[in-house]
Formats: C-alpha cells, structure tokens, sequence
C-alpha cells in the first residue's frame, strides 16, 4: 500500500533534523534532489510559486531555478552546489529548510498563493519601469515580498 505524505512541513523537518534517515548523502544537492522529487511525485504543485516568492526576496534572477536563489540568499559567493565549503553547505541547507518551512505555511493561509504571485508580478512591474529586466544588478528594484503569519517578525534571510 502507498505511503501518503500529508505535512511536507513535518516531513521536511524530519529531513532537516535527521537527513541519514532520509538521504544518501547529507549535502545541499541531495537534499536538493529529495526536494525535487517530492514536488515531481505532486505534480509539481508542492512547490507551486516557490521560485517566484524567492525572485521577491533575492529581487534578481529571474532566469535561475529555485535552488539557485536559495543559494543567493545563503551563500553570496556564487559558488555551484558541487563547489560549497562544508560550512556554506551548511548554511546553504538551513537556509533552504527555513525558507520551505516559511512557503509551505504562507501557501496554507487563506490566500497566500495570491500574494505570492502579486508580490511577483509587481517585482516584474518594477523591474522593467527600472529598466532592469535582463540584469543581475544590486540596483534593481525589490518589492515587500508576503510573510507567513508566524514568520512576520523574524529575521529576514542572509543575503537579502
């Protein structure tokens, strides 16, 4: 009988805390494939507006995969997945189970998936009245990206 996940949140932490459980390798490219993989076993709904919630935070890259902007805002090196010290590595993984852990509660909320794409779709309007649109520059123009309820007053992630 299959196995069904109800709480990617619970999951994910379970992941964060005991990745040998779970994992073949305890580094930020498995843990990227795990992730991967439980959003290629939903259809590609679990992570429906991840990428875009981050391009709000980072306010560049529209060109990059979600991992990618994960990295940016933990590691402002611009290192590849492969190349990462243990302790860029580390902080690349807290960093992407903090922010899953943040999605996946903002898309619970009543309408948190609309805000997401609102805060999106205004960064793409700023972007291009700035003039902006195919560059990576620290000018471009950021947008209040939308919050989960519990995250309001936490700190805002590294890098931003």
């Amino acid at each position: 009988m299959p196995v069904m996940v109800t709480n990617y949140r619970d999951l994910f932490a379970s992941v964060a805390r005991r990745p040998r459980m779970y994992l073949l390798r305890d580094d930020f490219p498995t843990t990227v494939a795990y992730i991967e993989g439980c959003d290629q076993g939903n259809a590609h709904r679990l992570l429906s507006g991840f990428r875009e919630w981050l391009l709000t935070q980072v306010g560049c890259g529209d060109n990059h995969v979600w991992w990618s902007l994960v990295l940016r805002l933990a590691v402002t090196t611009g290192q590849a997945p492969d190349d990462l010290s243990p302790d860029n590595d580390a902080k690349a993984k807290e960093t992407l189970f903090r922010l899953l852990d943040e999605f996946l509660e903002l898309i619970d909320e009543r309408d948190g998936l609309s805000r997401i794409y609102a805060a999106y779709d205004a960064w793409r309007a700023a972007r291009t009245e700035h003039g902006c649109q195919a560059t990576d520059e620290p000018s471009c123009p950021r947008v209040d990206w939308p919050r989960a309820a519990s995250y309001t007053d936490a700190e805002i992630p590294a890098g931003t």
